[in-house]
């Protein structure tokens, strides 16, 4: 499937610096959230007053948090005041071949999570 046929969804954040991770973590948190399917243990966060749900999972929050903490250092270490995370939601599904059979993941959701510092960064 061309990624351009994709639905997407732009989250535009402009947010300080010294914000960036909390919200970051919550925003990936809740796209996860309603987007996995299956058992899951909800658990929530308080993030600049506002409740957000997210997942209670080691290996979810694991991943959360080192894709966070990479963007976070490619933020600051270039010292660029905008950045984007994309999250491509997909599905495995069997592939037939004449001769064999493999799995394929199937794009179906594209999420952009775009972040722009505000001005009173110091």
């Amino acid at each position: 499937m061309n990624n351009a046929l994709l639905p997407t969804i732009s989250i535009p954040l402009e947010i300080d610096r010294q914000t960036m991770r909390d919200v970051l973590h919550g925003v990936l948190h809740s796209i996860l959230f309603h987007r996995l399917f299956g058992t899951i243990k909800p658990q929530t966060f308080e993030v600049l007053d506002v409740t957000m749900p997210g997942i209670s999972h080691p290996e979810t929050e694991r991943l959360v948090d080192e894709k966070v903490d990479a963007f976070r250092k490619g933020v600051e270490g270039g010292g660029s005041k905008r950045g984007q995370i994309i999250i491509t939601i997909s599905e495995k599904r069997l592939k037939k071949n004449w001769f064999s059979i493999s799995e394929e993941e199937v794009p179906w959701e594209q999420w952009f999570v775009v972040y722009h510092s505000v001005l009173n960064d110091v």
